[in-house]
C-alpha cells in the first residue's frame, strides 16, 4: 500500500508539471542570444538538475522504505527532507558561470550590499517559516503523546479505559520525529548554502542590467524556497496522515475522550491537504527552474538578458 501511495504521488507530480509546462510554453518569451545565451542555459540547467536530483533521491529513499521493512518506515518521514537537502546542496555546490568581459570593455558597478536573504520574496519566506513551525509542532505533539513498544522505541499510541486498553503502531513518536527534525535541520543548512551561492555571485558588468540581475536572483531564490517548502510539506503530510490513522485505530469507542477522535480526523485531513500542496510546490519549483531566462527575456528591455 505504501508503494502504491508513493507511486500515485510521484505520477501526480509528473502529470501536474507536464500540464503546467505545456500551458506556460504556449506563451514563451524570446530566447536571449549572443554571449549571454550560454549563461542563461547554464542557469536553467543548474536549477533543473537540482530539482530533478531531489526528485530522484526522494524516489530512491521511498523505494528503500518499501524494500527494507526492518527500517520500520523511518525513510518515509526522513526521505523528503533529505531529498530536498540533496537537491539544494547540489545547487549550492555548483560553481556559477560568469559573463565574459573583454579587457578593454568598460565595467559599471552598482554598490548595493547583498546577503543570503536579499532576494528572498517575503511571501514565500513566510510560507516556509509557517510550514516549518507547524512541522516542528506536529513532531513535538506526536513525540509527547507516543508510547514505547516492546523494544523501547517511541512508535505507539495507547489509550486506556477502566476495563480495557488499546494501542496501535506505527505512530510517529520520537523514533520517527528525531530523525525528521535532524532532516529539517539539514534542509535548512543546505537552503542557506544555496541562498548564499545566489547572493555571492558576481553582479552583471553593466549597470543597465541591474534590474535583470535582480530578476535572475529572485527566480533562482524562488526555486530554492519552493523546493524546500515541498520537502517539508511532504514530510509533514505523511507524518500527519499516519498519526491520524494510528490514533484513530487506537481510540476506544465510548471510553476515549471525543477530542482524540477529532484530533485523529483533523490530522488525516490536514495531512492529505499538505501532500496535495507539496505536489504544487514541487511543480512550481520545476516550472520556475525551467523558465529562468525565458520569462526575463519577455519582461526585460535591455538588448541582452543575462541570468546566472
Amino acid at each position: 500500500m505504501d508503494g502504491i501511495m508513493v507511486g500515485v504521488y510521484s505520477l501526480s507530480v509528473v502529470a501536474a508539471a507536464a500540464v503546467v509546462w505545456l500551458v506556460v510554453n504556449r506563451r514563451r518569451g524570446s530566447v536571449p542570444s549572443g554571449r549571454l545565451a550560454p549563461i542563461v542555459g547554464a542557469a536553467r540547467r543548474r536549477a533543473l538538475i537540482a530539482v530533478l536530483f531531489a526528485a530522484t533521491v526522494f524516489l530512491v529513499g521511498m523505494l528503500a522504505g518499501v524494500a527494507l521493512p526492518e527500517l520500520l518506515g523511518q525513510p518515509f518521514a526522513l526521505t523528503p527532507l533529505v531529498a530536498g537537502a540533496a537537491g539544494l546542496a547540489l545547487y549550492g555546490a555548483t560553481p556559477p558561470r560568469a559573463v565574459s568581459v573583454r579587457d578593454d570593455e568598460p565595467r559599471d558597478a552598482v554598490l548595493v550590499p547583498r546577503s543570503a536573504l536579499s532576494a528572498v520574496p517575503a511571501r514565500w519566506a513566510a510560507v516556509l517559516l509557517v510550514v516549518s513551525a507547524l512541522f516542528v509542532l506536529l513532531v513535538v505533539f506526536c513525540g509527547m503523546t507516543a508510547g514505547v513498544d516492546e523494544a523501547g522505541r517511541a512508535r505507539t499510541i495507547r489509550f486506556e479505559a477502566p476495563d480495557m486498553a488499546s494501542w496501535s503502531s506505527p505512530y510517529p513518536g520520537w523514533f520517527y520525529g528525531v530523525p525528521a527534525l535532524l532532516g529539517l535541520l539539514c534542509l535548512s543548512v543546505c537552503m542557506v548554502i544555496a541562498l548564499r551561492r545566489i547572493s555571492s555571485t558576481a553582479a552583471f558588468p553593466r549597470a543597465a542590467d541591474a534590474e535583470l540581475d535582480r530578476h535572475w536572483r529572485r527566480r533562482s531564490v524562488e526555486v530554492v524556497l519552493k523546493l524546500a517548502i515541498g520537502a517539508v510539506l511532504f514530510s509533514f503530510g505523511g507524518i500527519s496522515v499516519i498519526a491520524g490513522l494510528t490514533m484513530g485505530n487506537a481510540v476506544i469507542d465510548g471510553s476515549t475522550l471525543v477530542v482524540w477522535w477529532v484530533i485523529a480526523v483533523s490530522l488525516r485531513i490536514i495531512g492529505l491537504v499538505a501532500l496535495v500542496l507539496s505536489v504544487g510546490s514541487v511543480t512550481l519549483a520545476g516550472l520556475t527552474a525551467a523558465t529562468i531566462g525565458k520569462a526575463a527575456a519577455s519582461e526585460a528591455m535591455p538588448s541582452e538578458v543575462a541570468v546566472r
